[in-house]
């Protein structure tokens, strides 16, 4: 038995299919691609021992996808195969094996357009005359979340001079695709495709190209907002945004306030948005502005009404940063987990379109409460990040200060599960299966273990939580893909530090035999 993890890095899988050993010191086998069985010449394979860095062996693959390696004694090795456009997969092999064939998941792509009611492509970046972007066009792709109807932003680029964006390296999954503008000539604005009533959801199973994917952006009746930020002392650099309530991805504008607090919008559409501002600010990004300025930190939320007419001398007025206290607590009580380190890092990633980069990491402790200060009224996701081989975050840390915030928030850690199970009774042959697992929260991470003769086998260092698993023909005759939907997969929830128990059904071989 052995185990596959792959790493993501760029848009295809491969399928590896390994011949059984003449002897211990020599092994042969294939590399192909999963959705096709088209071979990947020119493919290299890095072998290491296992336990050591050092490089032991360099093979490469022929036009017809296969390689083959001698002088290499019996034993544990690790190895990576590696190839411009496709994912880079490592995983250990024990030698002398057996055939068996291995069937990965190549990535999905969407691409498309974005004109104007001209045909002519929009502007994918707008910079003043200093450099800093004041206009963007943005293509999002967004991830339906494990368990909900809610779609969370995993992907985002702007356009290119001819008004084209791609997205090459999807993992399996349910998809949405939006696109949010501003500060160019067409106006602002954001839009699902195809519209925003009838949004369509796009199937990932491993290979989908979806092409054409065009948006036209159309003449709308367009308004202006302006005001003043009430700042507290002249000439501080404050940033202003209009963020979507019920998208809150990107913002729709940004504006920066002048030497004395004001700020214009134009062109924008009716509707209800949220207006932040926040700042002193002394720096920017290619999107976002950082804070940093002379004197303490300040922001400003409030929601506004844009309808039939032109939104003038809004006053908004600013309140200092907010402060939460975060602590490491183990996951559903108990007795801190041995795995998990005592002390680790709190990363806070802002879910609310402010025009500011919130780079705001801080170390987190099991034993002593952290303040993390010069916070926005605002929503956070916190992940805690560092926590040790073997340990892992469990669940999920949402935080809302614009609402009072039960404190401290605790991020709740668990040391690493397993699944052990077993194929189904009456297999004949179950060494002729490989067992698929994706992990619902990170679907571009899958694994793969091959039963050993009595149909029982294992993965662990599972991060607690939902995941998907299946059976699948592994033979090297068998040309059926492994993952078409990933809703037909069982589901399975890992416990932390503990061994989840799976009875899982397989597909017949191709034939009828088992």
């Amino acid at each position: 038995m052995f185990f596959l993890r792959t790493r993501c890095v760029l848009a295809f899988t491969v399928v590896l299919l390994f011949g059984r050993a003449a002897d211990a010191q020599s092994f042969t086998g294939r590399v192909l691609e999963d959705s096709t069985g088209d071979a990947v010449a020119s493919a290299e394979l890095k072998i290491h021992k296992s336990g050591m860095r050092e490089l032991i062996a360099d093979l490469d693959t022929d036009r017809t996808g296969k390689f083959s390696g001698t002088d290499l004694p019996a034993g544990d090795y690790t190895i990576d195969v590696l190839k411009p456009n496709f994912i880079t997969t490592t995983f250990p092999i024990h030698l002398p094996m057996t055939d068996v064939q291995v069937r990965l998941l190549r990535y999905g792509v969407m691409d498309g357009r974005v004109t104007n009611i001209r045909g002519e492509p929009v502007a994918g970046i707008v910079r003043a005359p200093y450099g800093q972007t004041i206009g963007a066009t943005r293509l999002t792709v967004l991830a339906k979340q494990p368990g909900s109807e809610d779609f969370r932003s995993i992907r985002d680029t702007a356009l290119d001079d001819a008004g084209h964006f791609r997205f090459f390296d999807l993992p399996p999954g349910q998809y949405e695709l939006g696109m949010w503008f501003y500060g160019i000539d067409e106006g602002s604005g954001m839009q699902l495709y195809p519209d925003n009533k009838n949004a369509r959801v796009f199937t990932i199973a491993g290979g989908e190209t979806y092409n054409e994917l065009n948006f036209l952006i159309a003449p709308n009746p367009e308004y202006k907002v302006s005001g003043v930020v009430q700042l507290p002392a002249p000439k501080m650099s404050f940033v202003v945004a209009l963020g979507l309530p019920d998208q809150p991805i990107l913002p729709v504008a940004i504006a920066l306030a002048g030497d004395d607090g004001s700020f214009k919008f134009d062109k924008v559409p009716a509707g209800t948005y949220d207006l932040f501002a926040a700042g002193p600010a002394n720096g920017y990004t290619q999107f976002e502005s950082v804070l940093g300025g002379k004197g303490d930190t300040m922001f400003a939320r409030m929601r506004i009404q844009v309808a039939g007419s032109d939104l003038t001398n809004l006053s908004v007025a600013l309140s200092p940063a907010k402060s939460v206290n975060v602590v490491l607590r183990p996951h559903g009580g108990g007795s801190f987990p041995a795995a998990c380190a005592q002390t680790a890092t709190a990363d806070f990633a802002s879910l609310e379109p402010w025009g500011i980069l919130f780079r705001t990491t801080s170390p987190v402790a099991a034993a002593k409460e952290q303040t993390v200060p010069n916070l926005p009224p605002g929503r956070f996701r916190i992940t805690a990040t560092n926590l040790g081989a073997g340990c892992f975050q469990a669940g999920e840390a949402v935080i809302d200060l614009s609402k009072e915030v039960a404190q401290p928030v605790a991020l709740e850690v668990a040391a690493a599960g397993s699944i052990h199970g077993t194929l189904q009774a009456g297999i004949v042959h179950p060494g002729a299966y490989a067992v698929l697992l994706i992990d619902a929260a990170d679907t571009s991470t899958p694994q793969l273990a091959f039963p050993d003769t009595g149909g029982h086998f294992k993965f662990e260092t599972l991060r607690p939580g939902k995941y998907r698993i299946a059976a699948e023909p592994a033979a090297e005759t068998s040309k059926a893909r492994w993952l078409t939907n990933l809703a037909q997969m069982k589901e399975v929830n890992v416990a932390g530090a503990a061994v989840t128990t799976v009875d899982l059904a397989a597909p017949a071989p191709q034939g009828g035999a088992q």
